[in-house]
């Protein structure tokens, strides 16, 4: 690694433990999407940090409108934004070490999302093992959702456009998923069978086009799929309502093109596809 590129990542750090930090802070909130989860969040610590009492015109007022980001948002929107701009000056060699040297779980698994993509997607196995199993792994990138929230008329990172590395990392998963590649279906389907309404309205077009394009990856995910049925359930009813009644049959009859008759798997996954007729 020359000394230029050491130079260039050096800043690219957040301190261990930042994560757990994050998962504290966040506990006595309840369950919202990222922006609402982090608007609560600022909000009350800038009114904390006031008293509590009511505002004046002005900076106070300036302030309860444009809350400060917590700490730990702001150390973390500081590596995403070193990352990217590694990324893109210095490329993949710029990346390893800072991803090798990252104590923080979400930092880590950010950093390898971006050392996924700018190495041309060829680390598939250490791309898919830095996204935690699970209903942790769903939990971690829904924070991520909420830490990594800039304003809306603020942009992500460059690399991370248009939505931000959650749904970057989501959409990457998801295309692994398409190829069937190994604990890709599984990990991805965690994640979205955990997501916040905000986060739905970005995973059920997804898996709603796996459903319709994709038969042989629901035959052979089947195992993975057959646990998330009530919210494939959902997804099909859907479907249904605003599919021709020719689409639909295409999506069941390519399903049971891919359908053995010696899979037993088979039966069950036309009962949620309905009847081929």
């Amino acid at each position: 690694m020359t000394a230029a590129i050491a130079e260039e990542g050096a800043g690219c750090s957040v301190r261990k433990g930042l994560y757990e930090e994050w998962a504290l802070s966040k506990k006595s909130l309840p369950r919202r999407s990222g922006k609402e989860a982090l608007l609560a969040a600022a909000t009350r610590a800038v009114r904390s940090a006031a008293g509590g009492g009511i505002r004046k015109r002005g900076d106070a007022t300036r302030a309860v409108d444009e809350p400060e980001e917590p700490r730990e948002v702001r150390e973390y929107q500081a590596f995403f934004q070193c990352l990217s701009d590694s990324a893109e000056r210095q490329g993949q060699q710029a990346l390893q070490p800072i991803c090798e040297a990252a104590g923080d779980r979400l930092a880590s698994m950010v950093c390898r999302t971006v050392l996924y993509i700018k190495g041309g997607r060829t680390g598939v196995k250490e791309f898919v093992d830095a996204v935690p199993s699970g209903k942790t792994g769903a939990d971690m990138i829904w924070d991520l959702e909420a830490i990594a929230v800039s304003g809306p008329k603020t942009p992500p990172p460059s690399i991370f456009l248009p939505e931000g590395p959650a749904y970057r990392l989501i959409d990457e998963l998801f295309l692994l998923v398409l190829d069937s590649r190994d604990n890709a279906a599984a990990k991805y389907f965690a994640i979205a069978a955990n997501a916040s309404e905000q986060g739905a309205s970005h995973t059920d077009p997804q898996i709603q086009l796996l459903l319709r394009e994709t038969p042989s990856v629901v035959v052979k995910e089947w195992p993975v799929l057959r646990q998330y049925q009530p919210m494939l359930k959902k997804l099909v009813t859907e479907m249904s309502n605003t599919l021709s009644r020719a689409e639909m049959l295409q999506m069941r009859q390519g399903v049971m093109s891919f359908c053995s008759k010696d899979n037993l798997d088979c039966p069950e996954i036309m009962r949620l596809m309905g009847r081929a007729e």
